[in-house]
């Protein structure tokens, strides 16, 4: 993942499949680097080693995923006494400061707050299983600020960066509605062709930033991503696909193809 914030992720395996790790994936996705059991430990491995020396102690965050299963899990409860303790040695009596506690229920939150009060006098980060953007964006937001805080980056610099999480995120909400509308719009006329779909998001500007580059990028087999506008619209369309060898470099794919052929056909 490269360097980025390491999180710990405190979890109970039977909601693994369903629950955590899908939130893990788009964390993932979103240059959070997470330490997970099945990621890091090998065969072989010490188990308490690598999950408290290796794991709990040198993570940036711990992220502690509360749910009924979790809260009958012998391992998670001997993670937060460990992570407890440790903060306890530090002074952080009533400061947690690399604890995020996470919950997927408000019923899941009052028994923890009756078990463990310590850790619900932060922030509720209620993480349904069918989660949304704004959940996620509220956690990401929450694991930088916190991170930030322990290296002692300055309030402007954090409000900066948590300022940019939320117009990124905004940014997805407003691609998923019209991505939402555009579907509904083929449901509805079956006779709608993807040319239709060309204009409708045409019509949105969500693209003006990328076609602007077309020259460029119809001129080269390959382009380095980062180094064009609006690459990330283009790509939440499927007009442009990531390299299989770099993934800093994308390519047309044939949906991008026949839409810069619509557009200068019609506009160009």
């Amino acid at each position: 993942m490269g360097s980025s914030v390491l999180a710990f992720v405190s979890h109970s395996s039977d909601d693994k499949e369903e629950y955590v790790d899908p939130i893990v994936k788009d964390l993932e996705d979103s240059f959070i680097n997470i330490w997970i059991d099945t990621k890091k430990i090998l065969p072989g491995d010490n188990l308490r080693k690598s999950i408290f020396r290796d794991g709990l102690d040198k993570a940036d965050i711990v992220l502690l995923f509360f749910t009924n299963k979790s809260l009958k899990s012998s391992w998670v409860d001997k993670e937060i006494k460990h992570v407890l303790r440790e903060e306890n040695k530090k002074g952080n009596n009533f400061d947690l400061n690399k604890i995020i506690s996470i919950f997927d229920s408000k019923e899941t939150y009052d028994e923890i707050d009756n078990r463990y009060p310590e850790l619900t006098d932060d922030l509720l980060h209620l993480m349904p299983q069918d989660y949304e953007k704004r959940h996620l964006g509220q956690l990401i937001s929450a694991i930088w600020s916190k991170y930030l805080s322990l290296e002692g980056g300055d309030i402007n610099t954090q409000k900066l960066i948590l300022a940019k999480d939320r117009e990124i995120f905004q940014k997805d909400k407003e691609i998923e509605e019209l991505k939402y509308n555009l579907k509904e719009f083929k449901n509805k006329n079956s006779n709608a062709t993807m040319y239709e779909e060309f204009e409708e998001i045409f019509k949105s500007k969500r693209l003006d930033e990328f076609i602007s580059e077309r020259n460029a990028i119809l001129n080269s087999p390959t382009f380095h991503g980062p180094s064009f506008s609006g690459v990330s619209n283009a790509r939440a369309f499927g007009l442009i696909e990531e390299s299989k060898k770099d993934a800093s470099r994308f390519s047309l794919s044939l949906k991008g193809r026949e839409f810069f052929q619509w557009y200068l056909l019609n506009y160009g």
